[in-house]
């Protein structure tokens, strides 16, 4: 055999290999995705809240627990869910000094305050002409707002309760939606079940 042809016989063989090792298929390396804890929430079970303090009632979730404070004519409800480390901070206001118009705008200004780090704003109205119950829920999505479920409630002439669900650390709103979507539900439930005294 003369050199050209061992030339090309080794080249050959070498062209091979390099062939026959790129068929070997090698599992490929990737970082698994990010995973969040699993959240068992409770099944949704409520109960009324029924106060002298306040002029209404509404029911809550039975995993809740619901406290009060009076700060200079304001009502402060409580509605905290211990496992969720969440809480619905509600406030009562009897329509005296200002009027119904200022404190929607109050309202609408601090859901402005959102806009920063809000995604979108969906807003809904509630109304109930036939036991004066007229209202507005914000949904604010954003994987960093503080304030996700908010809303207020009116008979526009006496009363006006507004309410803002708070966690109680930092919130990762993508990794919280379950609990959200949860707590957006007994919130439907209050708003559903409330009435006037």
């Amino acid at each position: 055999m003369n050199r050209l042809n061992k030339y090309w016989l080794i080249l050959l063989l070498v062209f091979a290999m390099f062939y026959l090792q790129s068929c070997h298929e090698e599992p490929t390396v990737a970082p698994k995705p990010l995973g969040y804890f699993r959240i068992d929430l409770p099944q949704h079970a409520y109960q009324q809240l029924d106060t002298n303090l306040l002029p209404f009632t509404f029911q809550y979730s039975s995993s809740a627990v619901c406290s009060f404070e009076d700060k200079n004519g304001a009502i402060w409800i409580h509605v905290h869910y211990p496992a969720q480390r969440a809480t619905f901070e509600m406030t009562y206001l009897p329509i005296k000094n200002q009027n119904f118009r200022e404190l929607m705008l109050i309202d609408e200004d601090f859901v402005k305050l959102h806009q920063v780090k809000a995604d979108n704003i969906e807003n809904s109205f509630v109304q109930d002409d036939s036991s004066r119950l007229f209202g507005k829920i914000y949904d604010i999505e954003g994987k960093e707002v503080a304030c996700p479920i908010q809303f207020w409630l009116s008979d526009t002439t006496h009363h006006y309760l507004r309410s803002s669900l708070y966690f109680d650390f930092t919130p990762n709103n993508d990794s919280l939606q379950p609990v959200i979507q949860y707590l957006r539900e007994d919130m439907m439930q209050m708003i559903n079940t409330f009435e006037w005294k």
